[in-house]
């Protein structure tokens, strides 16, 4: 029997398809076409965010630039009713194309549930600190669906039961844990009962607002589980965030140009020792679910310094035996895979993938 440790390290490298099935309206360019008198179809809702819609032929050229899983980042609530719980045929069967587009490309496949529990006025999880009998409802009515849609589907496809979630209002740093892994618990319960390859399916359970400090923390708890050995911890790396992520000064950091002092690796390399250290030692795998870095605007960014940024978290990442997922967003700020041609828009990430493809079929 495959162990869950075992199985990750089968997932080789992971690309995210960012930007495509998550995007949320910004605009209300939605409701503008529905009141006069439009249809809003899943195409339009993949455009939302500058990328052109999924296509089958964009799935093999991620399996021939040198992944083996993909993650599709699925935001939900925008196609299911908030009273009912109801999610909309047609965006189902879009999201169940794209996986079965993925699986006949060869791809491990990962879906999860997104933006729905990210930052902002969209992220309904997040306000189970005031309202933990509503979207608990919400949340058990999606993940059932999902769960039924997918049951017979083998164990190449991954359930992620949210993204980056936290409580940031509620009262208390230990009620916001607690609401966490309340949900983590009810998502497992639900996938489990609903049969099929469900009952033994590797379910990734996201860490506290995915960040590695938090969900290294004691308050954390993976659910209760049917099965042994089948679930995996959900963390996302995009630290240090001034030199991954800022593009300007702001109130939380000011950029930094220029990354890859024997500090700065070391910091690096200490946070997956945490990680390596509080599950992986225990049993327990760890998927970086994301990693990335703005590849645009580059005129404050030295380049050598993304170049060995990447590469320290690949290695980093595939010494614990983990399985890494490039944040891709193709087409504005993070720019790795050209979804049209399969090749890397910069010759010298093309590289690392090569090398980091070697060493994860080393593992």
């Amino acid at each position: 029997m495959t162990t869950a440790l075992e199985f990750v390290r089968g997932l080789g490298l992971g690309w995210n398809l960012g930007n495509t099935f998550d995007p949320v309206p910004l605009n209300d360019e939605r409701n503008k076409t529905i009141t006069t008198g439009g249809v809003w179809t899943p195409e339009d809702q993949q455009r939302l965010w500058f990328n052109k819609p999924f296509t089958r032929d964009c799935a093999f050229f991620v399996k021939e630039a040198g992944f083996d899983t993909i993650r599709i980042p699925v935001t939900w609530k925008d196609w299911q009713d908030p009273y009912t719980g109801n999610v909309d045929p047609v965006w189902m069967a879009a999201v169940q194309e794209a996986v079965d587009w993925s699986y006949e490309a060869g791809l491990n496949v990962i879906v999860d549930v997104h933006h729905d529990g990210g930052n902002g006025p969209f992220g309904w999880i997040r306000t189970a600190s005031e309202d933990y009998p509503g979207v608990c409802s919400r949340f058990s009515a999606l993940w059932h669906q999902i769960a039924e849609r997918f049951r017979d589907y083998d164990h190449h496809l991954i359930f992620e039961g949210g993204n980056e979630i936290c409580f940031p209002h509620a009262a208390h740093q230990d009620t916001a844990y607690e609401l966490l892994n309340r949900l983590n618990q009810l998502f497992v319960d639900i996938v489990r009962a609903s049969g099929g390859n469900n009952a033994d399916r590797f379910l990734l359970i996201p860490g506290y607002n995915t960040d590695t400090e938090l969900t290294c923390d004691e308050h954390f708890r993976l659910p209760e589980d049917t099965v042994d050995d089948h679930l995996i911890v959900s963390i996302h790396y995009y630290s240090p965030a001034e030199f991954v992520l800022a593009k300007h000064d702001s109130d939380w950091c000011t950029p930094v140009d220029v990354w890859g002092s024997d500090e700065e690796v070391a910091a690096v390399e200490a946070d997956f020792a945490k990680q390596k250290a509080r599950f992986i030692d225990n049993g327990i795998p760890v998927i970086i679910g994301e990693y990335g870095l703005l590849t645009e605007p580059v005129d404050h960014k030295d380049h050598d310094s993304n170049i060995k940024w990447l590469r320290t978290v690949i290695r980093c990442t595939l010494t614990n035996g983990s399985c890494p997922i490039l944040w891709d967003t193709s087409t504005k700020e993070m720019c790795f895979l050209n979804r049209e041609t399969g090749r890397f828009f910069d010759p010298e990430v093309e590289a690392i993938y090569q090398e980091a493809r070697t060493m994860s079929v080393a593992q």
